[in-house]
């Protein structure tokens, strides 16, 4: 039977499964209550007959030797299973249910986070088309949060940076193109140009450009050492001018720049944090912890300048806006970053300050997704976008099952941490505002959650040390409970 010309939904009770062929692929068609799921039509242990066996709520069982999987993601639930079945895309029309193929080339515009959970993602859902990632940077993606922490401080040799080898990528199929910059994307042809010509074509595209740090509108010499921190070739330049730096100049006091800071100090560099705002992070964190932060800071012997801004950098100080010099060695800018949207403006898709994304992280585009930095999404009501790297990997998992049709919305609860030294904050969830801010537990005795309220409302929870609290508010929220709820439960953990 060709599954592709569908079959009346009544034709299949629940529970209820037939066998058919997608072009050469064979595939077992499955009911379970009012949802219609396809995958490969054999067990990946002994080829046993799918069909065959019985379906229970969302998992498919083997009648040879009872391996068990997913009917949503493919997955291997129960042994012997141990490879993943193939996922195919069932449309709904009316009252015809009917299995596509997949599409035979994705292509992702972008190395980071998303970019590379998302390439792995398919390969995991055992699709077997052409996947391309393409990254304008020189190496393999890699943990970009560590670039600030453990990796600056002297902490992480390099092999852990990473997130997967060059051979892995290999091993999986998945064509990595380094040095490979896009100069537009043509939605009505499904192609992409890159600078030396060449045409790249696509039946799904996932966009996952990130973003790029802000600059700084200061005057500055050609002869000071200015870094941001961005990129891996960014950390490694940072750490090659410390070697002969003696003091730093932080210029921003967000989470970036007060964990480099950190990082800085555990160098023994003479450091200053310059920052705009009267507190560090307050508007993150409210101002209790903004205090906190400042001490721990200097505690270590961070200076802070807060309420100023720079106006000119020398090649040997940092001079502000009340005149004041703060000199230095090096200055590393910290002040933000901004997504990376000239190529989504120029195909016309529709941006707000992000690339605009329904709930399955679809573009206003036929078969173009968006994850990360530049996606801007559903949340609670709002569009958010967040610059997160867990949520980036998340985003760019679901954009990789949805551009193989699997239509699941994207309600991951947005998260984050933060180390300053040996402390570790841990924030779930997503607040525009930190006025409203309960505090239980002690900061000092590192023991602590903040319950962040925004318009009356529970919108995020910031955690020191506790781990268990932040990973139970996380479930919570994906749970959409109350804030009732959120909050006995939180009290309960600090009785």
């Amino acid at each position: 039977m060709d599954l592709t010309q569908g079959i009346r939904a009544d034709e299949l009770a629940d529970g209820g499964m037939i066998a058919g062929n997608v072009g050469e692929d064979e595939v077992v068609l499955a009911r379970s209550g009012d949802e219609f799921f396809a995958v490969s039509a054999h067990c990946t242990h002994y080829h046993g007959p799918l069909a065959e066996g019985r379906v229970d709520g969302d998992t498919i069982h083997c009648p040879w030797h009872h391996a068990c999987f997913s009917l949503r993601s493919g997955s291997p639930l129960g042994a012997p299973a141990y490879r993943p079945l193939r996922v195919f895309r069932t449309i709904r029309d009316g009252e015809t249910v009917r299995v596509s193929a997949d599409p035979a080339r994705i292509v992702i515009l972008g190395g980071g986070a998303a970019g590379a959970f998302a390439a792995f993602e398919l390969r995991r859902l055992g699709y077997r088309g052409s996947v391309t990632l393409l990254t304008r940077e020189d190496r393999v993606p890699y943990d970009k949060p560590n670039l600030s922490k453990d990796y600056l401080a002297g902490r992480a040799p390099e092999d852990w940076i990473p997130l997967r080898g060059a051979d892995e990528y290999a091993a999986e199929n998945i064509e990595l193109r380094l040095r490979a910059t896009v100069e537009a994307i043509d939605t009505a042809r499904s192609e992409l140009r890159l600078a030396d010509g060449e045409t790249v074509a696509y039946d799904r595209l996932i966009l996952a450009a990130g973003s790029s740090p802000r600059r700084l509108d200061a005057a500055i010499d050609p002869g000071s050492r200015v870094r941001y921190l961005r990129t891996w070739t960014d950390a490694e330049e940072l750490l090659r001018a410390t070697q002969s730096a003696r003091r730093a100049v932080v210029i921003g006091a967000s989470f970036i720049g007060l964990e480099t800071a950190a990082s800085l100090r555990e160098l023994e560099l003479e450091v200053t944090v310059v920052g705009t705002a009267a507190r560090p992070l307050e508007n993150v964190l409210g101002r209790e912890c903004a205090d906190f932060v400042r001490r721990v800071h200097e505690s270590h012997g961070v200076r802070f300048r807060l309420g100023r801004r720079p106006v000119e950098i020398t090649a040997d100080a940092v001079v502000l806006d009340d005149g004041s010099r703060e000199e230095c060695d090096v200055v590393v800018a910290g002040i933000g970053v901004t997504p990376n949207l000239d190529l989504a403006a120029s195909a016309g898709l529709t941006l707000d300050g992000g690339i605009v994304v329904d709930e399955f992280l679809q573009t206003s585009a036929p078969n173009v997704f968006a994850a990360g930095d530049v996606a801007r999404f559903p949340h609670k009501g709002a569009h958010i976008r967040v610059e997160h790297w867990v949520a980036a990997g998340r985003q760019g998992q679901n954009a990789a099952r949805n551009a193989l049709g699997l239509r699941e919305r994207f309600t991951a609860v947005p998260f984050f941490w933060s180390q300053h030294y040996d402390l570790v904050f841990a924030y779930a969830g997503h607040a525009t505002r930190a006025d409203d801010v309960q505090l239980f537990g002690s900061l000092d005795a590192h023991n602590a959650a903040a319950v962040i309220r925004d318009n009356g409302h529970i919108a995020a929870v910031a955690t020191l040390f506790r781990d268990d609290v932040s990973l139970a508010v996380e479930a919570a929220m994906e749970r959409d409970e109350s804030d009732d709820a959120v909050l006995a439960m939180i009290q309960r953990a600090f009785q």
